[in-house]
Order: C-alpha cells, then sequence, then structure tokens
C-alpha cells in the first residue's frame, strides 16, 4: 500500500519521485515540480536537500518569500551547507528583505570569499539597500572571479555612478562595451557619466547609439534643449507609459518651461508609478516650492533623506521632531550649499527664542561667519566631535517642522553681523558684481553670466565697481571691471567677504552664496535670475520674503542676460537719482 501522505500521481520510490519532478522543471512547470517536493519533504521531514529543491522550485514558479521559508528549514537542518544559505539569501532577496538577506550570508563571509553566486546575491543586496560602497566592493569580487561577467560590469558602473565616482563608472561602462558593443544600458549610462564630465560630444554618441529615449531627453535638457527633450520624454511615455522616469524627467521640463500645473501632474503620474522612489518626490518638491507651496513642497523635501545624492548628514543623537524645543539642546547639522547654509541658518536663532540651546555644525569656511549670527550659537566644524546634545535635526527640514509658509518666513534681518574693512571715503556709490558660482554647481553654466554682459553697466564712470567674484573666475574680471588688488586680496573666505560687502551701497550678483550673504546681512542687493530658478525664488515676485532688502531681475525667455542688464541699467538711473 502507498504511503497515507502520497498523493496517487506521485511515485513511491523516491529517486522516480525526483526524476518526475526533474521533468515537469524541465517541462516549465515549476508549481507542478514544487507539489511533488512538497510531497516528498512530507515523507522525509529531516531531508535539507528535499526542503532546498522546494524552495528552489517555489522561486522558479515566482513565489520567492514561500521559497525563502523552504530554504530557510533547509538551512536550519543543514547549518553548515554554504549553497544552502546562499540560495535562502537569494529567495529573501528576490522577495524584498535586502537586509535580511545580507544578515544571512555576513556570518559566513569568509567561507563565502570564492562564491561567485554568494558575491553575486552580497552585491545586489547592498545595491538595493542602497549600501553602495558595500555593493561595489562585492561586484568588484565578483568579477575578479567571474571576469567575463558583464552584467555584473554594467552593475558596478551603476554603483559608480551613483556614488559620484564618474571616472571609475566610465571606465567600467567602457570595459563592458568592449564585450557587449550594443549593451543599452551601458551606452546611456556612460552617455550620461561622460555628459557630467563635461565630455558632450562623446556622451551624444553613446546616447544615440542606445537610442534611449528618455537619457536623450535629459541630455538635451540639460544643454537647455527643452522642447526637444520633451518630445523624448513623450516619446517614451507613448512607448511605456508605466515608466516612471519619463514621467518625472517631463515635469522636470514643465517645470523649465515654467508650465508649473503641467509639471505637477507628470509628477503626480510618476509617483503614482513608483510611489516609493525618493528621487521622485525630490523632484515633486522642487515643483511645488517654485510655486510657492511651501507646505506641500518642503513636506515633500523630507524624501531627500532617502536618496543617496540629496541625503543629509547622520548623527548618533535621536533626530528632532519638531515637538517643543524649549529646555532641549539642538544639534543643527548643515547640508546641501553654502548659499543654503546662510538662508538656513537663521532657524538657529528662531529655536533660541523658543527655548532651546543650539549647536550648529558646518563646514570649516562658514564657523568665523557663523559666530556673529544673531543670540549667538555655539558653532563647531564638520568633522569635529560634536557636544552632547539631546536630538539633532538637519538644516533643511527645519521650514517643514516649524511649518513655514510664505506668509511666515522668518525674514527678520540682519541675522548675521560684521565690521566693514577699513575704506577710504568716496563721492562715488560703491556696487560690488558677482556672475558665477560654484563650478560644481549642476547648474552653474545656466545660472551664471557672461562677465561681458555687464559692459553697457561699467561703461557708467560715476560708480565706483568692485569685483566681487570669488575662485578662478575673479581674473576674467580684467579688461572689464577697474583692477583693485587692495580689495579682492580681501576676499578670502565668507566672513572677509561680509566685511567687504558691509562697504558696498549695493550688490549685483547671479545666484550664488554671495547673494544669501548679502540678504542675511541686511545689504541692498540685486539678484539676476535665469528664466527658471532655484525654487527658493519662485516664479514672478520681483522680491524675496526671505530677504526683505533684495530686489529679483528674471530672465523673460531661457539664457537672455541681455534683457536681464537692461532691466538692470534702467532700475541703476532711478537708484542713483534716489
Amino acid at each position: 500500500a502507498m504511503n497515507d501522505r502520497s498523493s496517487p500521481s506521485v511515485p513511491e520510490e523516491p529517486n522516480a519521485a525526483l526524476r518526475q519532478a526533474t521533468a515537469l522543471r524541465e517541462a516549465g512547470d515549476a508549481a507542478g515540480a514544487a507539489a511533488v517536493y512538497r510531497e516528498l519533504t512530507g515523507r522525509y521531514p529531516r531531508e535539507a536537500g528535499l526542503w532546498a529543491l522546494l524552495g528552489d522550485a517555489l522561486r522558479e514558479s515566482d513565489n520567492p518569500a514561500a521559497g525563502a521559508e523552504a530554504l530557510e528549514t533547509a538551512s536550519m537542518l543543514s547549518p553548515a551547507d554554504n549553497d544552502i544559505a546562499v540560495e535562502w539569501a537569494l529567495a529573501v532577496l528576490e522577495s524584498g528583505d535586502t537586509e535580511a538577506a545580507r544578515d544571512i550570508l555576513s556570518p559566513r563571509l569568509d567561507a563565502l570569499v570564492d562564491s561567485e553566486r554568494a558575491q553575486a546575491v552580497l552585491a545586489d543586496a547592498c545595491r538595493a539597500a542602497k549600501d553602495l560602497p558595500a555593493a561595489v566592493e562585492h561586484y568588484q569580487a565578483l568579477l575578479s572571479l567571474t571576469p567575463d561577467n558583464n552584467n555584473a560590469r554594467v552593475s558596478l558602473g551603476v554603483c559608480l555612478q551613483e556614488s559620484s565616482n564618474l571616472k571609475l563608472a566610465i571606465e567600467a561602462y567602457r570595459a563592458a562595451l568592449v564585450q557587449e558593443p550594443d549593451n543599452a544600458l551601458a551606452l546611456s549610462n556612460l552617455g550620461l557619466a561622460l555628459a557630467e564630465t563635461g565630455n558632450d560630444r562623446e556622451a551624444r554618441d553613446a546616447l544615440e547609439r542606445a537610442a534611449t529615449l528618455c537619457n536623450l531627453g535629459t541630455f538635451l535638457q540639460k544643454h537647455g534643449e527643452t522642447a526637444a527633450a520633451i518630445e523624448y520624454y513623450e516619446r517614451a511615455i507613448a512607448a511605456t507609459p508605466h515608466d516612471a522616469n519619463a514621467w518625472s524627467n517631463l515635469g522636470n521640463a514643465r517645470q523649465d518651461e515654467l508650465r508649473l500645473d503641467e509639471a505637477l501632474t507628470a509628477h503626480d503620474r510618476a509617483i503614482a508609478v513608483a510611489p516609493d522612489d525618493a528621487n521622485m518626490h525630490w523632484n515633486r518638491a522642487m515643483t511645488f516650492l517654485l510655486s510657492g507651496d511651501m507646505t506641500e513642497g518642503f513636506a515633500e523635501y523630507e524624501w531627500r533623506t532617502r536618496t543617496v545624492k540629496h541625503a543629509p548628514p547622520q548623527h548618533e543623537s535621536p533626530r528632532w521632531d519638531g515637538g517643543t524645543p524649549s529646555g532641549k539642546r539642538l544639534l543643527h547639522l548643515a547640508e546641501q550649499g553654502f548659499g543654503d547654509a546662510i538662508q538656513f541658518v537663521r532657524y538657529a536663532s528662531l529655536l533660541q527664542q523658543r527655548g532651546a540651546e543650539v549647536v550648529i555644525q558646518y563646514h570649516p569656511k562658514l564657523v568665523e561667519l557663523f559666530t556673529t549670527l544673531d543670540g549667538a550659537p555655539a558653532v563647531v566644524t564638520t568633522g569635529v566631535p560634536t557636544p552632547e546634545v539631546d536630538a539633532h535635526v538637519p538644516l533643511m527640514s527645519l521650514p517643514h517642522l516649524l511649518e513655514t509658509t510664505v506668509e511666515t518666513v522668518p525674514a527678520k534681518i540682519p541675522y548675521l553681523h560684521t565690521k566693514a574693512i577699513t575704506e577710504p571715503a568716496s563721492r562715488q556709490r560703491r556696487i560690488g558684481l558677482c556672475w558665477t558660482g560654484n563650478p560644481d554647481h549642476p547648474d552653474n553654466k545656466h545660472r551664471s553670466c557672461p562677465v561681458e554682459a555687464f559692459d553697457p553697466l561699467l561703461s557708467r564712470g560715476d560708480i565706483d565697481w568692485r569685483n566681487l567674484q570669488f575662485g578662478p573666475a575673479a581674473k576674467d574680471a580684467a579688461g572689464h571691471i577697474p583692477d583693485n588688488p587692495a580689495w579682492t586680496s580681501q576676499l578670502e573666505g565668507f566672513a572677509s567677504t561680509a566685511a567687504a560687502l558691509q562697504t558696498l551701497d549695493l550688490v549685483i550678483t547671479v545666484d550664488t552664496a554671495t547673494a544669501h550673504l548679502a540678504g542675511a546681512l541686511g545689504r541692498p542687493v540685486w539678484l539676476m535670475l535665469k528664466y527658471a530658478p532655484d525654487w527658493r525664488w519662485m516664479t514672478t515676485r520681483t522680491d524675496s520674503p526671505w530677504y526683505p532688502t533684495m530686489r529679483l531681475f528674471r530672465q523673460p525667455s531661457p539664457g537672455d542676460w541681455p534683457s536681464v542688464i537692461a532691466q538692470i541699467e534702467s532700475a541703476l538711473e532711478t537708484w542713483m537719482d534716489s
């Protein structure tokens, strides 16, 4: 008589049953094979190999969670079997639990150093968990074991690119293309990496060979060809309507055209497809903020903590949740650029007024300047151990936690203070000019204005023009702005620049940290903005709720600096008479 637990269709003889299961798997019926293995584990419940076969068949039949359970049982029955542990980790990874997959393999790392399969699982798990340094390490280990593994080489390139290690990413993609000259992912990512490093001709060639509509669009958008970019995004969406990236890119391009309602609609579609993609939420935050909706915008901005590119720094103390600040010692952690730090450091004084003791940790270049802040909070340099605190808060989370709106922006100025440098008395008014920002800023090319564009202003002889430009670009003033070496040598560092700004009657600048510094000091500042400006300047205002002494001059169309200079020329006439 047959065993009671057997199914009539499963042979009694174990090897015959295994042959039946193998035949079912080879015929593509993984679910049928799993039923046979399930029957066999009922007959022989302590056979680890049967549980492992069941787990594999369940994974093949698109049930990784059940497969992981079966493989866990196999691993419990045979804890020394590393191959089973690797398959278990793979099933756990496929079911979406990246941390658990890593936890299974971490205690076995030494034993798995030469296992291709283990290194592949660890690499994919680390990549999914956004632990890019560890992912890079495991992909490199995998490639040393399997030098022809082109998928691993492209994945390595992606992790390097996401870590902003563009030089090594480009090397990885080029090596992958030697093996597979038409690998679309390697070509499209190589194109984007080359574009980011300024190698535009080769970038365009790679992207055209990849024929990826979205990436071609991204390349064109970066070069100011927004209408052409939109055409590519719309073609991508027509081909694959559920491509979240295409929708998000379309939203960014519509934002560049200042069609903000359409931009938000596109971002909404992207998030409907990929609700947990932090980058999609970041893009939507930018559009909300540019439209002046600070409540929605700063709430969405919190998603940056889950991005690789924009994540704020961490601290071992608890993160402040916006509760009563009174009696707490709060650590402010700087993030983003120098301009952001100068704009948002005002919140330290606000929290002190509400009873908190504030410690701020910022880039060394800002520390001397920030010691002049209202309320004189403690200031420490990044990289230096911080004093004991009750909680920390990333700087850019404060507008959200304190529910800032356009009407409630804390704009008591000046909130930074410094003594002016000594300047000889002059009957002429002094105006400082700054025409370009940090060259590492991703959009510096479009927010900067060529120095020669200022020539119509500089032809006025009744103004004492001063060069406020910092960095290598300062030398571009030669032949345009009268050389004043005694002046430019005093612009080293933000505190010195602040002292220099105090001697000026007016600052005219593009969107750089200099604009924020002048605004925070309460100096008159005229800000020159590209057509689709940074979110904080919104879209139609000629003033800024953040800086009461600031006046905004906007390009009427993309790239039109001559019109901005003409507006300033006209405003100068009135200003000189006042």
